[in-house]
């Protein structure tokens, strides 16, 4: 039997993952719409761009930021709990990077809903709660701050979190399974947000990307100088 538990783990880990709490809250709160294909507003800016994901930000977009935080919730939970029983039954941490790995895998491509899911970062996150909680502001800090104002790139900001948990794998737990698992997740990260970035691509191509990135700094810009109004009446 011993043979068979990394698989039955993955496979059992997969069909958890496969559930889509978008999916069911969304029948709830807004039944009968599609929600397969969001339109939002990229941060900071008027400008329209199109997800092709079901996850918890797409529905935050559609129903508001409560259901969007449900949904988030639990797609962090169905990792979180399925990790921590398997830490309990078994004690192996390479059982539990399967486990991650197979929530993941479900939620971004799942066999209930013809393979079409989300991206897997709350899931992700919801792995890291238990394996290693340091890793999430390790990660999500450098992303925003290297994306936003070395790169100067928005989309790049909010969404490239994932990648830098193989630098940090590296550095904090060298030549590991950590480092391992941190390349699978980023696989199968990118390639399911692939729709996303081809997109994006072509969008940079036109002159809405500009404009975009100009709005950006100006309403950055405004922030800052209401930051020090605000501490200039604290000191007067």
């Amino acid at each position: 039997m011993e043979i068979y538990t990394p698989i039955v783990l993955l496979l059992i880990s997969y069909f958890i993952g496969s559930i889509s709490f978008t999916r069911i809250i969304g029948m709830l709160v807004l039944p009968g719409e599609d929600l397969e294909a969001t339109t939002a507003n990229l941060p900071d800016s008027d400008i329209e761009f199109s997800f092709k994901s079901v996850s918890a930000t797409t529905l935050r977009v559609r129903a508001g930021s409560k259901y969007g935080i449900y949904a988030s919730l639990l797609d962090m939970l169905k990792a979180a709990i399925p990790i921590l029983i398997t830490q309990r039954l078994y004690g192996e941490q390479a059982y539990s990077f399967l486990v991650s790995i197979g929530v993941i895998l479900g939620h971004d491509f799942p066999i209930y809903y013809k393979f079409r899911g989300g991206r897997g970062v709350s899931s992700l996150w919801g792995s890291l709660c238990v394996m290693n909680w340091r890793a999430i502001p390790l990660t999500a800090i450098p992303s925003l701050l290297i994306g936003l104002f070395i790169i100067d790139d928005a989309f790049f900001a909010y969404l490239s979190a994932s990648f830098y948990l193989i630098p940090w794998a590296l550095i904090y737990k060298g030549v590991s399974q950590w480092l391992i698992y941190s390349i699978i997740v980023n696989i199968i990260y990118w390639f399911a947000l692939f729709p996303e970035i081809r997109e994006y691509l072509e969008f940079r191509k036109t002159d809405k990307y500009g404009e975009a990135k100009r709005l950006r700094h100006e309403k950055f810009d405004h922030r800052i100088k209401e930051l020090r109004k605000s501490i200039l009446k604290i000191f007067k």
